[in-house]
């Protein structure tokens, strides 16, 4: 980082550049001159373009690429490095209703079902939802800084504590969490609609038209997204809203009994607030994904407090609802019925009173709303694709949107009848991980980087000057063993979890951060001394 930031002008593109770089850039014991580390870099890049003409199949992919971009100007760049000159900021409040947009679903009622379903009381998993809402969020908003200084994608900038192999695993982790919430919303979204049609448009055909229009926004790349994500969250805040008026009849009347108590309550309160920790934080690898063409001189706390506001306004305001959901589910025996038979999309249509042409008009764009979140996971998985090797870069970044989107239809079509499962499973696993990586971040950018004279951002695909990763790696390794003894999920329940009352108690989120506080700083401090980089 740099100590004395220049003013923002074009005249300093050259200036700020060198002041992120590291001040021992050697390959071999040589310190390296300007010229020298950009001819590095653009080694990679040719060695990147190589592959692509070596490979019939890949140049055919790249030729389509300039074809289309040619003819429809959509972003044919991947998940190269964004440099200062070729920057292209958005309005800068796009980093709230970015997420806005990708947040303001129905997605976060199923969610926050979850909470009552766990017999704990609608006031109880309202509190819970707000304070496990104000924690995770820090963990994205902080990552997202990182990417406006760096002009990498999120995983991208892990290069720099994880190494290059340390980063790939990541980079996997984050296509699992992602495509994990595509599935979700896709699923959502064709519940809403079969619902709409009063069951003659069938689930799988619902679920073909979310992926599809997703498909076709992240196909067209950064500069589509963020205009449609400025302006789709609108609609559908005024839809919760509506909601929010139409079901409130249906509303438990007794919202503060729990169904459990004492130490059970306290389990069942501790697996609750990792679910609600584990979705906050889980966007904490692509959250800068969407903030490389912002100005290297943007203020770190404005992008953190945009971010954070972005984040928690939305999940807060919509898991509240889905708390209130959960109490309906619990005291309605006929919405009940239809919940288990339709899903939430129907007991959405149903509290839509009365459901007529405009419970099924709320209903359609509800499920277009599934779009924003859909949107920017097949975007960012498709970008992780691209950091598993030149390889992957060599493939434009639309074809593994195309493949990302094929995967997510078939998971939603398999598992359209396990929603609760799916998101009770996987959304608890998917803050364990997540936290550790953006405490690995935060230690090595705020405790290791300002005395190594920052990142040299020439050096982010060159693996003889990335750090090995062996700390980076080895730190993530141990927080995800470590959640292991926490966790509480309905296929295993960890030994200490174990001993939080009769369903046991989630405590991963805790042993993870306190694992990786004490390991990276000890390994990382070992590796800059026996590897020196």
């Amino acid at each position: 980082m740099p100590s004395n930031p220049p003013s923002p002008t074009a005249d300093v593109v050259g200036d700020l550049e060198k002041h992120t770089t590291l001040r021992h850039t050697d390959v071999n014991g040589v310190d390296l001159d300007d010229s020298s580390r950009q001819e590095l870099a653009n080694d990679g890049d040719a060695q990147i373009e190589a592959i692509r003409q070596k490979h019939p199949v890949l140049r055919f992919l790249g030729n389509l690429e300039s074809r289309i971009d040619q003819f429809a100007k959509f972003e044919a760049m991947g998940v190269e490095r964004v440099s200062e000159d070729k920057r292209r900021p958005p309005q800068i409040l796009n980093m709230i209703f970015f997420w806005f947009s990708v947040l303001f679903s129905p997605t976060m009622i199923q969610i926050g079902i979850l909470g009552p379903i766990l017999g704990l009381s609608v006031n109880t998993a309202i509190v819970l939802t707000i304070f496990a809402t104000l924690s995770g969020s820090t963990v994205p908003a902080f990552t997202a800084t990182l990417s406006p200084m760096t002009g990498l994608r999120q995983v991208a900038v892990s290069r720099y504590s994880l190494g290059l192999w340390g980063s790939k695993l990541a980079a996997v982790l984050n296509i699992v969490i992602n495509v994990g919430y595509a599935t979700i919303a896709a699923v959502l979204g064709g519940q809403l609609l079969s619902a709409v049609s009063g069951g003659s448009l069938a689930l799988v055909v619902g679920i073909v038209i979310i992926v599809l229009a997703a498909f076709v926004v992240s196909f067209f790349g950064y500069g589509v997204i963020h205009h449609y994500e400025r302006y789709a969250w609108f609609f559908a805040f005024v839809l919760i809203c509506v909601l929010y008026g139409q079901s409130a009849k249906y509303f438990s009347f007794k919202p503060e009994i729990n169904l459990i108590s004492g130490i059970d309550l306290s389990g069942g309160c501790l697996t609750y607030f990792a679910v609600i920790f584990g979705v906050c934080a889980s966007w904490c690898p692509i959250a800068g994904d969407y903030y490389i063409h912002y100005p290297v001189e943007t203020s770190k706390w404005l992008v953190f407090g945009l971010t954070y506001i972005g984040l928690t306004v939305p999940t807060i305001f919509v898991g509240i609802l889905g708390n209130l959901f959960g109490g309906i589910i619990l005291t309605n025996d006929a919405l009940s019925e239809i919940h288990r038979n339709s899903g939430t999309g129907g007991l959405i249509l149903a509290v839509m009173s009365p459901p007529d042409a405009w419970g099924k008009f709320a209903c359609v764009f509800f499920a277009l709303s599934f779009l924003g979140d859909t949107i920017a996971n097949i975007y960012s998985s498709a970008l992780c694709m691209q950091l598993l090797g030149k390889h992957f870069v060599a493939v434009p970044r639309f074809f593994w949107c195309l493949i990302l989107c094929l995967v997510t239809f078939a998971l939603a079509y398999g598992g359209r009848n396990v929603l609760e499962e799916i998101i009770n499973n996987l959304l608890s696993i998917l803050g364990y991980w997540t936290l550790a990586f953006a405490a690995i971040l935060f230690i090595e950018h705020f405790y290791f980087r300002p005395s190594m004279g920052g990142y040299d951002l020439t050096s982010w695909q060159d693996p003889e000057r990335l750090p090995l990763g062996l700390a980076g790696t080895g730190s993530l390794l141990i927080g995800i063993g470590f959640s292991f003894l926490g966790m509480c999920q309905t296929w295993y329940i960890a030994p200490i979890a174990k001993k939080i009352g009769k369903f046991g108690g989630d405590v991963g989120d805790e042993l993870t951060l306190m694992s990786v506080v004490i390991s990276y700083p000890i390994l990382r401090s070992l590796e800059l001394k026996w590897i020196g980089r």
